[in-house]
């Protein structure tokens, strides 16, 4: 062998790195410091400063009674409360259990507050709160009763919270894996896939909470109820992944991460009731998807299902509307598919 057989590798035969690509970076960075920004707009926003606004609460007692107290308590709360005065103790007590108040204040021999533990931790500090404040104004005793008990286990009242978090990312993931490993599997397959995880979600979810929450102290039926209507919101959540993916593609992530997370959960009213939110928060609350579930299965597990009907129509809107606009947006890419 001489010397001109041996070859040294030139410059560009030498195995390099390709360049960053720094485009395809800044947009994959993009996802990050929107979560970033949107976390903080809507869950900050929403929880930063939990103090009831406009929320309904009866005060029970003669006219001459109540009168000047509620006069005081509008005057000096700035809006907090909606007061409603009756004389009727009985129809203060079924305003709680309609969810149509978060409490009563009956003013008699003594002051007695009328809670209701289930519609939220926050609601019974406020309504023992004023009833203490009127208690030291008349010189009496306040006594509780509580309408709507939770068990021992779930004290801090967002049990069924984590329960539609998981039933949401039950839906949500399902569909979001779909998307990435079988892009093109068909719309029926897709459906029916989405249909097995909204029947396995739910019972997997409530059978390991119930070992910590002892199923919420519900009976059968009730459990059953509940399991319902997880089931509807889960096959609802995977629908509307559906169908922003079939519209955005790729970008799908940003719009249900918005819809179904940064403004879902926030407005919900199970981590803060409702009358607890700010106003822009109670109006979403009205028609959103996840208070559509939330409001419903605390009703059912708290207050024998009074007030769950519209909550309910709200969420059969949502099902509706995912379904029938998935099915316009195929059909629509199918004919140009076919046009092409």
């Amino acid at each position: 062998m001489t010397d001109t057989d041996v070859r040294v590798p030139s410059e560009a035969a030498k195995t390099t790195d390709p360049p960053t690509n720094w485009k395809m970076v800044g947009g994959g960075l993009a996802f990050p410091l929107f979560f970033v920004i949107m976390f903080c707009l809507c869950y900050v926003s929403a929880f930063h400063s939990p103090t009831p606004n406009n929320a309904p609460i009866v005060v029970v007692g003669p006219a001459s009674v109540t009168a000047p107290l509620i006069d005081g308590i509008e005057k000096t709360s700035g809006g907090k409360f909606d007061i409603v005065a009756t004389d009727n103790a009985a129809d203060a007590i079924a305003r709680i259990g309609n969810r149509d108040a978060i409490g009563a204040i009956e003013i008699g021999d003594t002051v007695t507050a009328h809670i209701a533990t289930g519609a939220g931790a926050s609601t019974v500090s406020v309504v023992t709160g004023l009833a203490d404040s009127i208690a030291d104004q008349t010189g009496q005793q306040v006594t509780s009763v509580d309408s709507a008990p939770v068990t021992a286990r779930d004290s801090s009242t967002v049990g069924l919270f984590y329960f539609l978090i998981v039933c949401t990312l039950g839906g949500y993931l399902t569909m979001t894996v779909l998307s990435q490993v079988a892009p093109r599997m068909r719309l029926r397959e897709q459906y029916s896939i989405l249909a097995g995880a909204a029947i396995l979600t739910p019972l997997i979810a409530f059978g390991i909470t119930s070992i910590f929450m002892h199923a919420f102290g519900a009976s059968f039926g009730e459990i059953l109820q509940l399991l319902g209507i997880s089931m509807v919101y889960t096959f609802t959540v995977g629908a509307v992944c559906i169908l922003l993916n079939k519209l955005l593609g790729q970008a799908a992530i940003f719009a249900v991460l918005t819809v179904l997370v940064f403004i879902n959960f926030p407005s919900s009213g199970g981590a803060i009731p409702v009358s607890f939110l700010p106003g822009f928060w109670q109006h979403i609350h009205s028609f959103w998807l996840g208070s559509a579930a939330m409001e419903p299965i605390r009703s059912v597990i708290y207050f024998d299902g009074n007030g769950a009907g519209p909550h309910l129509i709200v969420l059969g809107v949502w099902l509706v509307a995912a379904l029938g606009l998935t099915g316009l947006v195929a059909a629509r890419q199918s004919k140009k598919a076919a046009a092409q």
